[in-house]
């Protein structure tokens, strides 16, 4: 395995090329994402807001429900509260770039469908006229970028993403970075600068996210727009598919026995958090979405976003 095999690392070219198939998307506030796993309600993307812009006189034509009742009843006067259109929104995609996610048994490894899935979604917000910005969670680092309305600031997000990427090493002595810790702990300074306006995109695995803070996610979603996806390999689904398989980083390989003790230990280690994660969300607004690492990440945000308009 060579580090240029574009299944195991990405590269800047591809994410750069996935801008053509971004607009296939829509985070559109009209859509809901009717794919994600959403329990019995249905989560909505939440539009534009309003800037206030002014406060003045009160003229003729204007909405009376505009009026600033205790400024009115100050001045003896009434005025009126003057906004604008808010023209864009910040959307913050944050994407895990750490050591659990460097694994993949079919097309792709997990942290290479993560950047499929990061940069697409980041083209789309762009084109669609919003602010584009994010953190990465590399193995050693973490870097924050701030949203911004510039196609220099989605490349600058994407070069991010590649740097984490292209880091990842099973033997490195860099990978310093705690990976017990979740990727919502990681962001929680964040996640107190969001305005209701805000979207913010969390992409990991099932060992990004700690089941409890579903609950403070949902919570949070009541505020500002949330979406969480989980990257999933088919071998983590069901081990038995690994009986008789070759693994290996490069240097060293070890042959998978897929017995019943092993599969059992397995099932307790990670399907039994899986189906806890699915169970979390039932009866819960949080849209969580499911991504795989075998097929087109673009057909899959399709599925996953795909909604009738309201």
């Amino acid at each position: 395995m060579k580090k240029q095999d574009p299944r195991i690392y990405t590269n800047l070219s591809a994410l750069l090329a996935l801008r053509e198939e971004s607009r296939q998307l829509s985070l559109s506030p009209r859509y809901r994402p009717a794919g994600m796993l959403s329990g019995r309600h249905t989560s909505r993307i939440k539009g534009r807001g309003l800037n206030f812009e002014e406060l003045r006189q009160y003229q003729a034509g204007d909405n009376i429900r505009q009026i600033d009742s205790r400024v009115s009843a100050r001045l003896g006067k009434p005025y009126v509260r003057v906004y604008s259109e808010e023209t864009d929104r910040p959307v913050h995609i944050i994407v895990e770039q750490r050591l659990p996610m460097f694994f993949g048994s079919q097309v792709n490894t997990k942290s290479v469908t993560a950047a499929h899935l990061a940069a697409l979604l980041a083209w789309q917000v762009f084109d669609a006229g919003d602010r584009v910005g994010g953190v990465v969670l590399a193995s050693n680092d973490l870097v924050s970028i701030s949203p911004k309305r510039s196609s220099h600031n989605v490349v600058h997000l994407l070069e991010a993403i590649v740097t984490a990427n292209n880091g990842l090493q099973l033997s490195s002595a860099d990978n310093t970075v705690n990976t017990s810790q979740s990727i919502f702990s990681m962001v929680r300074p964040l996640i107190s600068t969001l305005s209701s306006q805000s979207v913010l995109i969390l992409i990991t695995d099932i060992e990004g996210i700690e089941i409890e803070q579903l609950a403070e996610l949902e919570v949070l979603s009541q505020k500002t727009n949330v979406l969480l996806f989980v990257i999933q390999d088919p071998l983590e689904d069901d081990l038995t598919r690994a009986h008789g398989l070759s693994v290996s980083h490069g240097e060293q390989q070890i042959n998978i026995q897929a017995n019943a003790d092993n599969q059992l230990k397995y099932e307790e280690l990670y399907q039994q958090r899986l189906v806890s994660l699915k169970k979390a969300v039932v009866g819960s607004i949080l849209p969580v979405g499911i991504v795989n690492t075998y097929e087109p990440v673009i057909s899959q945000l399709n599925r996953l976003l795909m909604g009738e308009p309201e």
